[in-house]
């Protein structure tokens, strides 16, 4: 279990390494240490930003989850942040305990112990923060809710948000990094290269045969972008997927 996890929404820029996010890992273990071992080649000076939705699609929520909390032991620095998939579970664990075997069976069955939720894995969802402010970059799941009184307080809109809208006033002008939303790595990578105020990193890591919605010839990657020199990097999905 990490000694501990952050849980200040403002954070200072490393004095000398790199700052990196990644989007929606949905227990794509192998990849995500793919993409943070041998592309990245993340290091102990560096930044590491996670944009929530660690579990459930993928076939390792539960080797996803002890990969980023060894990170942390290890003393790398990264922030990850709550996805609303994290909440569902945590959710559905306090209104309806015994659906949770069930949940926990069809979504992520390697995260159960005796028909339970771990505990370091509960301790540790539950230390999970809804957003960073960064010098020029507010990270978040979802988006926030600009009509709320306080839009840093409304923690549903975070997690949930569907629309990808823009607040120059409550975001002061810095640019906003989602994940939430797969989008194709086309509009990813457009949206890079002209720095639009609103990025969004999901691109369906979990995507990667034909589906009724998505274009799976544009999804299957997941992606990290460095927030210093706005280059993408990625790595498609290699995991070993079980039939449905």
């Amino acid at each position: 279990m990490s000694k501990q996890y952050y849980q200040r929404k403002k954070i200072k820029n490393p004095p000398k390494g790199r700052r990196f996010v990644i989007g929606d890992i949905h227990g794509c273990f192998l990849s995500l240490k793919k993409l943070v071992e041998k592309k990245v080649q993340l290091g102990k000076n560096d930044q590491l930003f996670l944009l929530g939705d660690y579990i459930d699609k993928g076939p390792e929520s539960k080797k996803t989850l002890n990969y980023i909390m060894k990170l942390m032991d290890k003393g790398y620095a990264v922030y990850p942040l709550r996805g609303n998939h994290e909440q569902t579970l945590l959710d559905t664990e306090i209104n309806d305990p015994k659906e949770i075997l069930v949940w926990l069976m069809r979504r992520s069955p390697d995260m159960l112990k005796n028909g339970k939720l771990r505990k370091k894995h509960r301790n540790f969802l539950n230390s999970l923060s809804t957003y960073y402010e960064l010098d020029n970059f507010f990270l978040v799941h979802a988006n926030f809710n600009y009509k709320a009184k306080n839009p840093f307080e409304d923690k549903t809109a975070m997690l949930w948000k569907k629309k990808f809208d823009w607040n120059g006033k409550v975001l002061k002008k810095k640019t906003l990094i989602h994940g939430h939303q797969p989008k194709n790595i086309k509009e990813i990578i457009q949206s890079i290269k002209t720095k639009n105020k609103v990025i969004g990193l999901d691109n369906g890591v979990n995507y990667i045969k034909k589906h009724k919605i998505y274009d799976y010839a544009q999804m299957g990657n997941l992606c990290a972008l460095n927030l210093d020199t706005f280059e993408l990097i990625f790595q498609y999905n290699c995991e070993v997927l079980l039939p449905k």
